[in-house]
């Protein structure tokens, strides 16, 4: 009996390694599960498809585009396949290859309105990437009509309202996503459009909202000062962009530093005057892996030093 009880726990240790290990098996485990399967079983668009997608977790574009672009031979009236393969040859730098393949996707019959959708909104994507947008609100329009419920759609439509400066309609298009999804990102993106179509007064009221909600306030009591600006009300801009970078330093850590604040600390230095701070902050920001709107960000900001550099607000 004690011998049954001293391999229970190695029987069951056994048990949960295998089972662990199974269940942590990675992108390379599936892939060579997947090309084993083609080799005994031959190419199917599905298992080339599965294995482009483990391709791309894995940032090997140009295997995945290799298996995708094998899948639509195989399968080429299918939609997600040309969804797909545009998406990473977009990813993979190829931009017009990638509106061809997706361009053609939209000529296929489908009866998912969504997939339609969806690849509408890969195109506008590309799109919007080679400063086509007027083409790329185009798709964005037609995505959302088809298919309401997608937070991150509304948000795309909205980015391009704001560089085609058709600011009424970005704060319309973004309170229409407010209703059909009731999505908090959505409230930030509202308060940006109204901010943008110098619409203070409505927007503080809901920043205000949002600042009661909140226990961390810095982000909007820096979107607070900047409506207070707009209103010109300058003491009150000061001083919440103090309390925000207040807040701000006690939970930065350097070590291993949050990029989101780094880039809050440095809007409110920006809107204090102190640009040269705000730019090293957004630099290192940069480093910690900013986007492409923060390279929009740091090139404005070089651009206003370079031509007022005395200049403080």
């Amino acid at each position: 009996m004690r011998a049954i009880f001293f391999l229970i726990p190695v029987v069951l240790g056994n048990f949960l390694g295998t089972f662990f290990a199974n269940a942590h098996q990675g992108p390379e485990h599936e892939i060579e599960e997947l090309s084993e399967r083609m080799k005994l079983h031959g190419e199917t668009a599905d298992l080339l498809t599965e294995r482009a997608v483990e391709y791309h977790v894995l940032g090997k574009l140009d295997e995945a585009t290799a298996d995708l672009q094998r899948a639509a031979v195989l399968d080429p009236r299918s939609m997600p396949i040309c969804r797909e393969l545009g998406r990473v040859l977009f990813l993979g730098g190829k931009p017009v290859e990638a509106i061809a393949v997706a361009t053609r996707g939209l000529t296929l019959q489908n009866d998912e309105p969504v997939e339609f959708a969806a690849l509408r909104i890969l195109r506008a994507e590309i799109f919007r990437s080679q400063e086509l947008n007027q083409k790329a609100l185009d798709d964005c329009e037609v995505a959302i009509r088809l298919h309401k419920q997608n937070p991150e759609w509304y948000i795309l439509r909205s980015d391009l309202h704001r560089r085609l400066q058709m600011k009424k309609e970005r704060v319309v298009g973004v309170e229409e996503g407010v209703i059909q999804t009731g999505a908090g990102i959505l409230d930030v993106e509202l308060v940006e459009a109204l901010m943008d179509a110098s619409q203070f007064a409505v927007a503080l009221m809901l920043i205000d909202a949002e600042m009661n909600d909140s226990r961390i306030k810095s982000s909007w009591l820096i979107r607070r000062a900047r409506a207070e600006f707009g209103l010109e009300n300058p003491v009150n801009a000061e001083a919440d962009l103090k309390a925000a970078i207040e807040e701000i330093d006690h939970r930065l850590n350097r070590r291993r530093t949050d990029v989101l604040l780094l880039m809050d600390k440095a809007t409110a230095l920006e809107l204090l005057g102190d640009k040269k701070g705000a730019l090293s902050l957004y630099e290192e920001a940069q480093v910690k892996g900013g986007g492409e709107a923060l390279t929009e960000k740091i090139k404005a900001l070089q651009e206003s030093m370079r031509l007022s550099p005395a200049v403080k607000r």
